[in-house]
């Protein structure tokens, strides 16, 4: 037997993370769960922590992103709503300025009889058409911008969850090569990695969800 051995550590884990964002309507939920049953030595130990380390920070960036790319959807709109409202009163005051020297006019004109009273009653109902008009023409320019807000908030949460698979397809990769290295100085592990993503929004609007399992067996033996 050698007299220079390299330190061992055998063990079982099992662990699950859960991570949550919320931005305005919309949810995303993150889970991360792990169980490793190893027999590996201190530095393939620390190189499996270090990987572990790198997914909890690659979540958090992903929600940092999706934070602020949300914030700029919302706040465009917002002013968009704006633009819409006061356009909407810029045209309600016109036309009851139009409505206003009309009515003078027609008073001028027939203070007396019965004419004056009958197209008042026509100016007004002409008046309130157009009003209907302003009101509804407001309400879909405002159903227009909800839809075109809430299609980019979840353009923004497929390409998080792209970025979330992205990096976790790497880091389990590299779990792998560091699963045969161990088999190469003859040590036996075994580690299952399974990460969930899934993303909801309020106005049941799904993003499907994902899930990457991970496996590597490697077992040897010395006599």
């Amino acid at each position: 037997m050698s007299a220079t051995q390299h330190q061992e550590a055998t063990a079982t884990e099992s662990s699950a993370s859960a991570h949550t964002t919320i931005a305005e309507n919309v949810k995303v939920r993150s889970v991360v769960s792990t169980e490793t049953q190893s027999k590996v030595d201190t530095d393939s130990a620390a190189k499996m922590a270090l990987l572990m380390s790198r997914l909890g920070s690659t979540h958090s960036q992903i929600d940092e992103y999706s934070k602020h790319r949300q914030a700029e959807i919302s706040a465009e709109a917002q002013i968009l709503l704006q633009k819409i409202l006061s356009e909407t009163q810029a045209e309600q005051q016109a036309l009851i300025a139009d409505a206003q020297i009309r009515c003078d006019g027609i008073e001028e004109q027939y203070k007396q009889g019965l004419q004056r009273h009958v197209d008042q009653l026509d100016l007004e109902k002409r008046l309130n058409a157009l009003q209907e008009q302003i009101l509804e023409q407001a309400r879909q320019n405002i159903d227009r911008l909800n839809e075109e807000a809430n299609a980019a908030k979840l353009a923004v949460l497929k390409e998080a969850q792209h970025a979330v698979n992205v990096k976790v397809e790497e880091i389990t990769d590299q779990a792998a090569i560091l699963g045969q290295e161990d088999a190469a100085r003859q040590l036996q592990s075994t580690t299952t990695t399974v990460i969930t993503t899934q993303a909801k929004s309020a106005a049941e609007t799904h993003v499907e969800g994902s899930t990457v399992l991970h496996s590597a067996t490697t077992t040897s033996s010395t006599s």
